[in-house]
């Protein structure tokens, strides 16, 4: 199965995402807002913690649904106050996968649910 990936997210927000199968992740990098910038709702995702220029094959991740996709202005505070753009993505979790093989920004992907 051939899915969008969303790479180097923070392994908290994995696990909270994990613990409550439902999750808003608000995504500032440049290469992860490009992919959220082409997703639609009911899309499948693949999210690691591992960088992208990392991910081989066997790299574990987790598998979600788009529920739904925003983007947005956020304020970044610290010497100077920033705006940046922002996407906001918020997915239901489907299961467990692995990394298969990538290809820029599409990634094919074992899926097991558990």
């Amino acid at each position: 199965m051939k899915v969008c990936g969303l790479f180097g997210i923070n392994e908290t927000a994995i696990n909270e995402f994990i613990e409550n199968h439902i999750k808003t992740f608000t995504i500032i990098n440049a290469l992860n807002l490009d992919v959220v910038k082409t997703l639609k709702n009911g899309d499948l995702v693949f999210i690691t913690s591992t960088l992208r220029e990392d991910v081989r094959n066997g790299t574990d991740g987790v598998l979600g649904r788009v529920i739904n996709v925003d983007i947005i202005p956020q304020i970044v505070k610290g010497f100077e106050e920033k705006e940046v753009i922002a996407g906001r993505v918020k997915l239901e979790m489907l299961g467990f996968a692995k990394c298969v093989k990538i290809d820029d920004i599409n990634i094919e992907i074992a899926f097991r649910i558990y």
